[in-house]
Parts: structure tokens; C-alpha cells; sequence
């Protein structure tokens, strides 16, 4: 457990491989994730950085679990068990996944970039920063992003994730930078004693 941000952003700087980061283009994939984004990117010295919009997509039958995720490179991940569990048809989801890209994605482009998509990070090295992650659906579509984008490599960092999410997420990053890995992950502000 954390005491608080500070100190998980120091063990997560503790851990980083500087050489191995030094050109990258730092990318916060979540609001929690830009403290960490423009900490790394100030301390290492990176010269760009930028946010990837990604957005989750609910169930239909639990509004707090989410089924999906897609990024503004309109580039998305479902989680087939759930779906079929929750008996969800294609119809819905995918009507359900461009509303999301639509109503969300689209509105905070225009509001915060003018519309503009991001960075091209085609043929660079990125670092995708995030707080935590328990499914791993925000990393996962970041990854997926990333690999239609043609980034050159996909390096990954982040203090807390679960440990499964840990090692699917190993199998398609270039490096990975996890402070801790845990075993039964109950949620990412359970981790931080100021969030009791």
C-alpha cells in the first residue's frame, strides 16, 4: 500500500529504466494517470507527451461493469466472456461502442484538442502511463492503439495492477514497469491510505 500519489510516483521513477525510456513519447491513458504522465516526462526529460483518449463501455444489465473500451483511434477491446454472460447481441454493442466514441471521445477532442487527433506516434517509442490497472481494458486498448498507429515500441508503467492483467499486458509491451503486482486486486484506491 501507498501513502499517496508521491510516493507511488517515487517508486515508480525508483524502477524506471532511464536509458531505456529516454526517447519516448509519454502518453497518460487515464486522468488518474496524467500526475504520473507529466512527472516521468518532466524528471526524464521527455520532450513530448500527450493524452490517449480511451473510454469504457458499460453492461446494459450492471451499469458498473464495463464490457468494453475504445480510443479515440477508434480502436477497441470487448471482453467476450462478459458479453456472453450478459447475453449482450452484437447489435447493441457495437451501436453501443461508436455512441461512447461519439457522445465522449469526440466531445472531450473538441474540447480539449480542437478537434485534433493525437500526436503521430508512428514509427516512435511511447510510454504509456497509467495509476493502476485491475482488468486491464484501458491498457489493452491503449496497446491495441499503439500497434495500429505503428509505434515502434510500446513500453508500459504504472505503481499498481493486478497480477493477471500484469502478465497479459508482458506478453505485448516491449518493457513493462510495474511497482506492484497483485495477486486478488480489489480496486486502485484501496492501494493509497489517502483515499481511505
Amino acid at each position: 500500500m501507498f501513502k499517496n500519489r508521491q510516493e507511488a510516483l517515487n517508486a515508480l521513477l525508483d524502477i524506471l529504466d532511464r536509458d531505456l525510456i529516454k526517447d519516448n513519447i509519454v502518453l497518460s491513458i487515464s486522468k488518474r494517470g496524467i500526475f504520473y504522465a507529466r512527472e516521468i516526462g518532466l524528471r526524464c526529460g521527455f520532450l513530448e507527451g500527450d493524452f490517449l483518449f480511451i473510454e469504457k463501455v458499460k453492461s446494459p444489465i450492471n451499469k458498473q461493469t464495463s464490457i468494453a473500451a475504445i480510443s479515440e483511434t477508434k480502436d477497441y477491446i470487448i471482453i467476450d466472456e462478459l458479453v456472453n454472460s450478459f447475453e449482450i447481441n452484437d447489435d447493441y454493442l457495437f451501436s453501443e461502442i461508436e455512441r461512447v466514441y461519439e457522445e465522449k471521445i469526440l466531445k472531450d477532442l473538441y474540447q480539449l484538442r480542437a478537434g485534433e487527433g493525437i500526436i503521430s506516434i508512428k514509427d516512435k517509442n511511447v510510454l504509456l502511463v497509467d495509476e493502476g490497472a485491475n482488468t486491464g481494458l484501458r491498457v489493452m486498448c491503449a496497446i491495441k492503439s499503439c500497434i495500429s498507429q505503428k509505434a515502434a515500441t510500446i513500453n508500459v508503467a504504472m505503481p499498481i495492477i493486478a497480477k493477471e492483467t500484469a502478465e497479459m499486458v508482458q506478453k505485448l509491451a516491449d518493457n513493462t514497469f510495474f511497482v506492484k503486482e497483485i495477486e486478488d486486486f480489489v480496486s486502485i484506491d484501496f492501494y493509497f491510505k489517502e483515499n481511505e
